[in-house]
């Protein structure tokens, strides 16, 4: 099997300005991104012959941005997902352009998350509900009907298994919001939050408070993929795509059969292997964070920390700047917004490039960098990033 290491690269970013009530539509905010994430690199638009993008039917078409951008592309590509889509079109994108189907991908996610269509909220009925999990027949009506709910069943199980214990699960709230001090465009910027108000703040669906859930916001994010010998002629610094994993599933299709295993858990192995590096070569880490406790597994499966050993470690400040895996640097989706993690890859993108370089906000000596994506505890995908 042939290798990609290090032959493409993410040589764009951007973002439209970030708001609970955007007042414009997902295709505005959409050419806001596009056209940052163009100036970033240093390219025009009629050098994008490749755009995709992601949504829950709250966007834009790839056909229409590009239309918008005086472009006409070799490919278009809109599919329906959250969690994990960023990885996946990011390696969709490197097969195009290996098989010389395009040069340049911009891929985006446009949304009025927060004024439109809301993840769990207005806009969803009981057949949307009944379709968005397998086997939603058999919880739905007895309650389970949101993410928050979903998701604090596989909570339960695994705090009870390992010791993890609410406390930790506040750690990595209160270690998000502190980085969300440091990124004045984050929703919290200015709104610290201490484990004492953690602790006393009541839950919304157990064992998650208000603080353990993602944001909702209205905005949108681009990110410009092409080759590593394009990348040369950009204006930004490449960061090199080490390996790339697009999305794996768990061991069986009705997932509730068996808690104890998430996607990222059969993530891991291969993407370390593709990029040839170990958990102990990662310096900085974007953590797909929906909720808290999300962050915590993926952490151990990942590797960096053991079964049961994980709320020592985030309890021990190494989410933090500072400490061993600083993660989620702007804020994450818990405090600084929400695109189905694709805010958190451009992030990641700007520490390794050591935009931030002389300030408090840039890890320090950030060569290698792990980002991962999470739809569910079924479907997975991750990259790893250098410099």
């Amino acid at each position: 099997m042939a290798t990609i290491k290090d032959r493409y690269a993410i040589v764009g970013v951007g973002e439209s300005e970030r708001s609970k009530n955007s007042g414009t539509t997902p295709l505005h905010l959409a050419l806001d991104a596009a056209r940052a994430a163009l100036k970033d690199a240093g390219l025009e638009a009629r050098e994008i012959d490749g755009f995709m993008s992601y949504s829950e039917n709250d966007s834009c078409t790839s056909h229409q941005l590009a239309t918008y951008l005086g472009v006409r592309p070799k490919y278009v590509k809109d599919i329906m997902g959250g969690g994990s889509s960023t990885e996946m079109l990011i390696a969709d994108a490197i097969g195009l352009i290996e098989t010389g189907q395009v040069n340049t991908v911009l891929i985006y996610r446009a949304m009025n998350g927060r004024s439109g269509v809301r993840m769990g909220g207005g806009g969803w009925d009981v057949n949307m509900l009944q379709g968005a999990m397998e086997g939603g027949s058999f919880f739905i009506p007895y309650g389970a009907g949101g993410p928050g709910q979903w998701f604090g069943l596989f909570a339960t199980r695994h705090m009870q298994q390992t010791g993890i214990t609410q406390e930790h699960l506040g750690h990595v709230c209160v270690s998000f919001y502190e980085h969300a001090q440091r990124n004045p465009k984050a929703f919290f910027y200015g709104k610290p939050l201490s484990m004492e108000e953690y602790l006393k703040t009541p839950h919304l669906s157990y064992p998650f408070t208000k603080h353990d859930f993602c944001l909702e916001s209205d905005e949108a994010n681009a990110i410009i993929v092409t080759s590593a010998e394009k990348a040369k002629d950009c204006k930004s610094k490449p960061v090199y795509i080490m390996g790339i994993e697009a999305r794996r599933t768990v061991s069986h299709a009705h997932y509730w059969t068996n808690l104890d295993e998430v996607a990222s858990d059969f993530v891991a192995p291969s993407l370390y292997k593709k990029a040839g590096v170990t958990p102990q070569d990662i310096q900085v880490a974007s953590i797909y964070d929906c909720f808290s406790w999300v962050v915590l597994r993926q952490l151990e499966a990942y590797g960096f920390a053991a079964r049961g050993e994980v709320g020592d470690f985030v309890a021990s400040g190494n989410l933090k700047m500072g400490g061993k895996l600083p993660t989620n640097t702007a804020g994450g989706m818990l405090s600084e917004g929400y695109t189905h993690g694709m805010n958190n890859v451009l992030e990641i993108v700007r520490q390794i490039r050591h935009d931030y370089q002389g300030t408090d906000r840039q890890v320090k000596n950030c060569e290698i960098g792990i980002c991962t994506g999470w739809s569910g505890p079924d479907i997975a995908g991750a990259m790893i990033l250098r410099n």
